[in-house]
């Protein structure tokens, strides 16, 4: 699947998540140490609701299949 369609796969599968958020910090981004603590600064900041983080996390995960 490319990005995108990861990224719609998961906002169907988290209603409330914030599409825009999903979206920048998803799209071209590769897990590391350093995108894990900007993740979690960027959460901090912007106060993303738990489904927000819930379909970041999701499309991360299921990028490497």
């Amino acid at each position: 699947m490319t990005d995108t369609q990861l990224v719609e796969a998961a906002l169907v599968k988290y209603p409330k998540a914030k599409r825009i958020a999903v979206e920048n910090v998803t799209i071209g981004a590769t897990m590391d140490m350093a995108f894990a603590m900007n993740l979690e600064m960027d959460r901090a900041a912007y106060n993303w609701n738990t489904q927000t983080m819930s379909a970041i996390n999701w499309v991360m995960r299921n990028k490497t299949k």
